[in-house]
């Protein structure tokens, strides 16, 4: 209960601070790619003031790695699942061209049916603009500190679990994307 009162606290504290208009960006929509080992695809970016939303439906391109290493065969090379990210953050003006952002993420892998799991944690994320032009490149840093999933038999039955562990974090190395950006 008292880590679940830390994740709302947090959530209240990054929309609190999201009040002011701080973006280096002029845009407020964006559009993109992003890389990453459990996150590579497209990715759209709402910038309300300081406050930012972030939702990008990816693959799990470091599956497909594993996979070839382990010489698995065509049909199992390819994962049958996608990954979602989701982020809310509050920017920070360093320059007339780069923001800090700060706030929560989370990266679910979902097959699209039943059952889905993934991780949710602190964020941070540097976005440089680049000066007279519509295009910006962002590193996103993770640090799960939480795990879930949800599993739905075929009966109807529901099961779901959150973990918390310190050594969650490390999985940051996974969750980390880069990208990036094109502000309408």
């Amino acid at each position: 209960m008292k880590k679940t009162k830390i994740l709302l606290l947090s959530l209240v504290l990054v929309s609190v601070l999201g009040i002011g208009n701080l973006s280096a960006r002029e845009s407020t929509v964006a559009v993109g790619i992003q890389a990453g080992f459990v996150a590579t695809g497209v990715v759209l970016d709402l910038q309300l003031g300081s406050l930012g939303f972030s939702a990008g439906l990816n693959y799990p391109i470091g599956y497909t790695y594993i996979a070839s290493l382990a010489e698995a065969s065509d049909e199992d090379l390819f994962a049958n699942a996608a990954t979602v990210t989701a982020d809310i953050t509050t920017a920070f003006d360093l320059s007339d061209s780069f923001s800090l952002k700060v706030g929560i993420c989370t990266i679910a892998l979902t097959n699209f049916g039943p059952t889905f799991g993934g991780v949710a944690g602190p964020c941070l994320k540097g976005e440089y603009w680049i000066p007279n032009k519509r295009t910006g490149l962002f590193v996103n840093l993770n640090a799960p500190v939480m795990l879930y999933g949800v599993a739905v038999s075929e009966f109807g039955e529901s099961d779901s679990a959150v973990v918390f562990s310190p050594w969650l974090p490390l999985a940051g190395l996974f969750t980390t994307t880069f990208g990036v950006l094109y502000g309408f």
